[in-house]
């Protein structure tokens, strides 16, 4: 593994739409404003779907308080996710930096992502750009352990048209806010969709228990079954609200940044995700042969289904702690 301070960019010519391009480029930070980290250059061969977990060790003097106020992230297309988790209880997988575990342990198990907070996500092979309120900022420390898992699929329902190629920035504060960031990771493992089930809905509730909660960006992320994600604030009581995310986009769902969403108290999140599935004329096998050609949750995308939401909110309560939604 190392620091990145220069890529060569490879681009298609244009064209009406523009071809994307089939590598990346992202300059780092200037030293002394932050970092970057890579995940160099890898085959996805045809027919196949790879997911791995890069361990990194944050920068800084060990305990040394690390503050971030953006982030910028470059995939190559073919990209199905890229999330970043602070590194916790070792439930099966687990690294150094430097590791890398590809496939096996890295497509699960669940319980790392119960006790592994989320740092940021994406699902789009466009260069994502957040830059956090003025007042906000996310904490780390120095020597803490982050895992970025890329997931690339070249097989039926997504295409790798080259090599999965990851660049992240993470830039400095150069002091603590008034406020630190907290995330959300949501998942509803209870989803089933059968050939025929058209506008079959899913929905999930998961609860703060905290006040004075505002919700900055959000992210849905289904596989190609998924129609629609719409996530809404809930109160106390169970009531739900407008929603303040919606995507109908399965393979780049839109990062909905520059959100401002007051929770109420001691509320959260309602999720909802809605699938149809038909089996293709002629093809008699569809998800799972084994249960009646149905598709259950997880990380496989020709042959299972997610309903996994990412909310990204301040001030982090540290009364709470971390927030997992399963």
């Amino acid at each position: 593994m190392r620091y990145v301070t220069s890529l060569l960019l490879l681009a298609l010519g244009c064209s009406t739409p523009a071809p994307k391009p089939m590598d990346v480029s992202l300059a780092a930070p200037p030293a002394g404003q932050g970092w970057q980290w890579e995940v160099p250059p890898f085959q996805v061969p045809s027919g196949t779907e790879i997911q791995a977990c890069y361990f990194f060790a944050v920068p800084g003097a060990a305990g040394q308080d690390v503050w971030t106020n953006r982030v910028t992230v470059a995939q190559t297309t073919g990209s199905h996710h890229m999330n970043i988790f602070r590194v916790k209880t070792n439930n099966g997988l687990y690294g150094k930096p430097g590791d890398v575990v590809t496939n096996g342990a890295c497509f699960g198990p669940s319980s790392n992502w119960a006790d592994w907070p989320l740092v940021i996500n994406s699902q789009d092979d466009k260069e994502v750009d957040w830059t956090l309120p003025d007042t906000v900022g996310e904490h780390f420390v120095g020597g803490e352990l982050l895992m970025v898992q890329t997931h690339y699929v070249n097989a039926t329902t997504q295409t790798t048209p080259l090599a999965g190629h990851v660049l992240v920035n993470f830039w400095t504060m150069p002091s603590a806010p008034a406020n630190a960031l907290g995330t959300v990771f949501a998942t509803n493992q209870n989803i089933r969709i059968c050939p025929g089930d058209m506008g079959k809905t899913f929905e999930h509730k998961c609860t703060f228990k905290s006040q004075g909660v505002h919700i900055v960006a959000a992210n849905g992320h289904f596989h190609s079954r998924g129609t629609e994600f719409d996530i809404a604030s809930v109160d106390a009581q169970g009531n739900v609200g407008a929603n303040f995310y919606v995507s109908k986009v399965w393979n780049e769902p839109p990062m909905m940044m520059g959100l401002d969403v007051q929770v109420p108290a001691m509320g959260g999140i309602d999720w909802k995700c809605t699938f149809d599935y038909q089996c293709p004329p002629g093809q008699s096998v569809c998800g799972n042969p084994a249960d009646s050609n149905c598709f259950t949750f997880g990380g496989h995308v020709d042959t299972q289904e997610h309903c996994n939401a990412f909310v990204y909110y301040w001030p982090a309560d540290a009364t709470v702690g971390d927030i997992t939604c399963f």
